[in-house]
């Protein structure tokens, strides 16, 4: 008959080991989750700069310039 204590090690160790994979498991959903949303926030990031969102000059071309000459030179 093996001695108890080879039994209490050998328990231990296998529950060890249980608790690593699921350790492991869980890290490697949690970096899925994270590279997917990583992913996204790139493709949302990159159809914002697509678009041509100020159009022309900046949008401001319709303000008057206070700081023109009067003959129109800036």
């Amino acid at each position: 008959m093996s001695n108890p204590s080879d039994q209490n090690k050998a328990w231990k160790l296998k529950e060890q080991g249980d608790e690593n994979q699921y350790a492991q498991r869980k890290d490697q959903e949690l970096l899925a989750t994270l590279r997917a949303q990583m992913e996204r926030d790139a493709k949302e990031a990159a159809s914002r700069t697509d678009k041509d969102f100020e159009g022309g000059y900046g949008g401001q071309e319709d303000l008057e310039d206070r700081y023109a000459t009067t003959s129109g030179e800036h």
